[in-house]
């Protein structure tokens, strides 16, 4: 598992990391159970505050993405993962988006604001 940090980006850094992982758990590319780097690792290799890494796994865990104990290394929680006709919709839409030559942030935008949206029954 390897990504990024943007530094162009104006989301906070502890943001970027949540972000980045929630998308790997609620994919399932991270299964339940698979371990996370340390902070301090990963903190390295992302070339960040320690803090901010920790401030992120504090944000997954308190969103009941991760499970975190002293001492312990963090590992993805069991009920995490989206439901098979959410992923399925969502990569209907990413498939869709990219034959239509969209890019990611205004895919973004329109979801959210769909979102937003009264849902249709």
């Amino acid at each position: 598992m390897t990504f990024t940090i943007d530094r162009s980006d104006p989301t906070p850094v502890f943001n970027q990391i949540y972000m980045r992982f929630e998308g790997l758990i609620r994919s399932g590319l991270m299964e339940a159970g698979s371990p996370l780097p340390s902070i301090r690792q990963l903190a390295r290799s992302l070339d960040v505050s320690a803090n901010s890494v920790k401030h992120a796994y504090e944000e997954l865990e308190s969103n009941g993405l991760i499970v975190t104990s002293p001492g312990r290394t963090a590992r993805v929680a069991d009920q995490s993962r989206l439901p098979c006709d959410v992923l399925a919709a969502i990569q209907c839409l990413v498939v869709a988006a990219h034959k239509a030559d969209t890019d990611l942030a205004a895919t973004q935008h329109v979801l959210s604001a769909v979102w937003e949206m009264e849902p249709a029954e």
